[in-house]
């Protein structure tokens, strides 16, 4: 997600206390099940975010917050397509937006908004995680998390979750996941096909916090403040 890099965010499917094995299979579908169900009823969910790739010997840094929300209440919000924004305040701004219509890619610094269609992200985890968007025990195995997949120190007192894709996934080779005793997500590391690793750490999680089917809070979550002389290219 660092401007040329960006993942979309590779945020973008999504348990140290590792588990210790004991799960049967049936009990980690479950818990990725539960991790669902949990994020597919909210209407809405806001965190800040730190980000760390790895490629090859580089290490890039950045940071921001995030909203997800729903039009529908929670109730009956539970595989509704959402709006996810993304904004980046650092190495550099940039805010991304995907509406269920346009994804779209603001980047003030070099006067460009990038629009393309919704379905470009259609396999970023990120967004099935937290929009519900796909159902993650249909694309991924759930298997107990790996000690060796780190990119950082795990967060304390959370469970890790390793997702493999059941078949190839354009993006993603395997991912991570670290959650609370009460599945929230704290964590998210995911590796491409070519070692890249990306990881996103969560904090000062906020869920419920907006009203929903608030239209003037969905017009702000898409709202794009255009620097003048913006070039703006559909693809």
């Amino acid at each position: 997600m660092f401007r040329h890099a960006r993942l979309y965010p590779l945020f973008l499917l999504l348990v140290a206390g590792f588990f210790s094995g004991m799960l049967s299979a049936a009990g980690l579908e479950q818990r990725v099940a539960s991790l669902q169900k949990k994020y597919q009823q909210l209407h809405s969910l806001e965190f800040d975010f730190a980000q760390t790739t790895r490629n090859g010997g580089r290490l890039k840094q950045g940071s921001g917050n995030a909203v997800f929300y729903r039009p529908a209440a929670a109730k009956t919000a539970a595989g509704t397509p959402g709006i996810m924004r993304w904004n980046y305040t650092a190495p550099t701004a940039q805010t991304i937006v995907n509406d269920g219509v346009s994804l779209s890619i603001y980047t003030p610094e070099d006067k460009q908004l990038l629009v393309s269609p919704a379905q470009d992200m259609e396999s970023d985890i990120t967004y099935a995680i937290f929009t519900g968007a796909k159902n993650l025990l249909d694309e991924f195995a759930a298997t107990p998390g790996d000690p060796r997949f780190l990119l950082n120190d795990p967060p304390t007192g959370c469970e890790a979750l390793q997702l493999t894709p059941s078949k190839p996934h354009p993006q993603v080779k395997r991912a991570q996941l670290w959650v609370t005793g009460d599945l929230t997500i704290r964590r998210l590391l995911m590796e491409d096909h070519f070692g890249a690793l990306t990881e996103l750490t969560f904090t000062n999680v906020r869920l419920n916090t907006l009203r929903p089917g608030d239209p003037q809070q969905m017009q702000a979550l898409r709202a794009l403040d255009l620097a003048p002389g913006t070039e703006v290219i559909q693809q």
